[in-house]
This record gives structure tokens, C-alpha cells and sequence, in this order.
């Protein structure tokens, strides 16, 4: 064993067969801001041999009060990668991917392949719901969290087994007025979160169970205070009850999405592309350009930030409305066809 792991090992419940079984185990982090950063640098100093990061989105200066490891040399670079590189130095052992890309209902099952379980370090119930319809689908472990505010939320999912998301939060729909951006939010409850989160995947991997499987845990840093609610299976439940279809599918991810509470809109375009990302660079002028690296390049476009990915997905930040962000990025996509650096867009996906 190595010299890393000996105080760990040294607790009666993650010994050195505990410690097996993390180093075998994968596990999924689908956002990694607050929440999820901290959850991911929990998870590799207690010996997970695989973490997947994923997250659409770059680092602006808001976040850094809360993510994990990001300074200001990392502004403008995907959350994903700088994280990675940050996790990679802690133990070359272990193995830390990142994925730099929106999770919809077409690519939800291969970007979460092969997981143990799902941690959630996102910040929006619809992609929760592609989760939770993932977790129900191919009985893997989902691992919900939240922040906003003083106050968590924490429930281990795993259905058939246990009650799944839509039993216990059906419906929720997303609204700016309920987000970090209106209410705020305090690194101290991202980073509480973020370890529980992380003690509760330990948990579970090493031992198969833990009391958040049968209670979602409430905790309000105010009091403080921690509530264990009893949560239960619903019959009636459309995405895992008797009133469930085999075939249903939740609504499907719309080509351009504002994001809750950020006033940025994510643009996927209708079909994957590979972006010429150091053409269109070579083709600016450089005082226009925020940051730029394989997988990214950042730039400024009027009042807005503009991050273009490689596969022709784009962030639009300082927009209100979809509406604008749709004919933002119809005008990018469109240059992009004329000039060669990416294959042609039906423009009729954009409206």
C-alpha cells in the first residue's frame, strides 16, 4: 500500500480492502463547479483509481471564489481541464479524465460509460433528470447534491433499489430568481457539500451502503443545522413508478439553452464539428482574444464573451434572452462555414 493511503487505511472501515475497491472504481463527476470540484479533490486524495470531469463551462472570475484549485492564470479555460491538471499532480496513480462538453439524452450514455456512480456537481434540474434517467436506465449509483445560499441537499440514489430523483423532485423547472446568481452562495457551503459528497461515494464504493440511500440530508450552515428527511418510492412516479414507459424520454435538450441564473446561453450545434480553433484564432485580432487552448478559444465579441469549442459548441455570455443568443451564434456558425475552418451548419437548426 502506499505511503499516501496509511492514515486512511488506519480507519476500520476503509482498510486495505476498502481501499481495493476505490482504486477499481470510476467515477463520474458531471460539474465541477463549487460542489464539484470539491467533491473531485475529495475523491482523489481518498484513493478513486478513475474520475471522469465533465463540464460544459470556463472559469470566469465569479467562480473562483469556489472552485477548487483555480486561480487567476486559469480565467477563461475549461473548468474540466484545469481541474484535471490540478487532480493529476495529487496521485499520478490515479486516473483523472476531463470532458469538455454539454451532457444531453444523445451522448449521456457514453460520456457516463462504465461509471460506478454518478456524482451530480451540476446546477439545473434538466440535466439532473438525464441523470436520473441514466441512473434508472442502467441501475448505476447517482449521487445528488445541491448548494445555493447556507443550505445543501444530499440523497444517494439507486434505483430499483431506492427511490430515484423524480420520486422525491419531480417537475422542478429552473428559474433564475431560485439561482447562486440571485440568492448567492458561500464557498464554505459548496465545499461542505462538495465533502460529504465525496465521504458519501467513499462510502458507498467501499461498503455498498450509507443512510443517504433511505433519507435526503438538508444542511443549513445558518443554524447550523442537519435534517435527515425520509424519502420513499412513488408508484406513480413517470420516470421510475408503475406509470413510467419503457420508451419515454424526457424533453429533449433544446440547440440553444440559457443557462440558469448566469445570463450565458449554450449553443450544441445539431450535428458534431470539428472547429480549425487555431485558423479562426490566426484570423483575429489579438486584443480580442481571452484565452485559447486546444479544446477552447475565448474571445470578445461586442458586450459579450465568446467561448467556441472544438466540436462547435459555443457559450454566450452577458445575453438575456435565447432569442439573441440564437442569432449570436447563427452568425458565428455561419462565418465558420464561409471561411472553411469547420463543416457546413444546416442554418435551419438555428432560429
Amino acid at each position: 500500500m502506499s505511503e499516501f493511503y496509511l492514515r486512511q487505511a488506519s480507519v476500520p472501515s476503509l482498510g486495505a480492502e476498502a481501499l481495493a475497491r476505490l482504486r477499481a472504481a470510476t467515477v463520474v463527476v458531471a460539474g465541477v463547479g463549487g460542489v464539484g470540484s470539491s467533491a473531485a479533490y475529495h475523491l482523489t486524495r481518498s484513493g478513486v483509481g478513475r474520475i471522469r470531469l465533465i463540464d460544459q463551462d470556463i472559469i470566469e472570475p465569479s467562480n473562483l471564489q469556489r472552485i477548487h484549485s483555480a486561480t487567476r492564470d486559469d480565467l477563461f479555460h475549461p473548468k474540466a481541464e484545469v481541474l484535471s491538471q490540478r487532480l493529476s499532480e495529487f496521485d499520478r496513480s490515479s486516473q483523472i479524465e476531463s470532458v469538455v462538453d454539454t451532457i444531453t439524452q444523445t451522448n449521456a450514455d457514453s460520456l457516463l460509460s462504465d461509471a460506478t456512480l454518478v456524482l451530480d456537481g451540476l446546477d439545473n434540474f434538466r440535466t439532473r433528470y438525464i441523470l436520473n434517467r441514466f441512473s434508472i436506465r442502467t441501475k448505476t449509483a447517482y449521487l445528488f447534491a445541491s448548494a445555493v445560499a447556507q443550505q445543501g441537499h444530499l440523497a444517494l440514489l439507486h434505483p430499483p433499489n431506492t427511490p430515484c430523483l423524480e420520486c422525491i423532485m419531480p417537475h422542478i423547472a429552473d428559474r433564475r430568481e431560485e439561482s447562486c446568481e440571485t440568492l448567492g452562495v458561500t464557498p464554505t457551503i459548496t465545499g461542505t457539500i462538495g465533502a460529504m459528497t465525496a465521504d458519501a461515494a467513499v462510502q458507498f464504493i467501499s461498503n455498498g451502503g450509507t443512510r443517504l440511500t433511505e433519507h435526503l440530508m438538508t444542511l443549513d450552515l445558518s443554524g447550523p443545522s442537519v435534517i435527515l428527511s425520509k424519502v420513499h418510492k412513488r408508484k406513480d412516479c413517470t420516470a421510475c413508478g408503475d406509470a413510467a414507459k419503457q420508451d419515454h424520454k424526457p424533453e429533449a435538450f433544446p440547440s440553444v439553452t440559457l443557462l440558469c441564473g448566469e445570463r450565458t446561453a449554450n449553443a450544441v450545434p445539431p450535428t458534431p464539428l470539428t472547429v480549425q480553433l487555431s485558423r479562426v484564432q490566426a484570423a483575429m485580432s489579438a486584443e480580442h482574444i481571452l484565452a485559447s487552448s486546444e479544446s477552447v478559444l475565448v474571445f470578445r465579441k461586442g458586450v459579450h464573451t465568446i467561448s467556441l469549442f472544438r466540436n462547435g459548441r459555443v457559450l454566450i455570455g452577458n445575453v438575456d434572452e435565447e432569442t439573441e443568443a440564437s442569432r449570436i451564434v447563427g452568425e458565428i456558425w455561419q462565418n465558420l462555414a464561409k471561411t472553411g475552418y469547420t463543416d457546413i451548419i444546416p442554418l435551419n437548426h438555428v432560429s
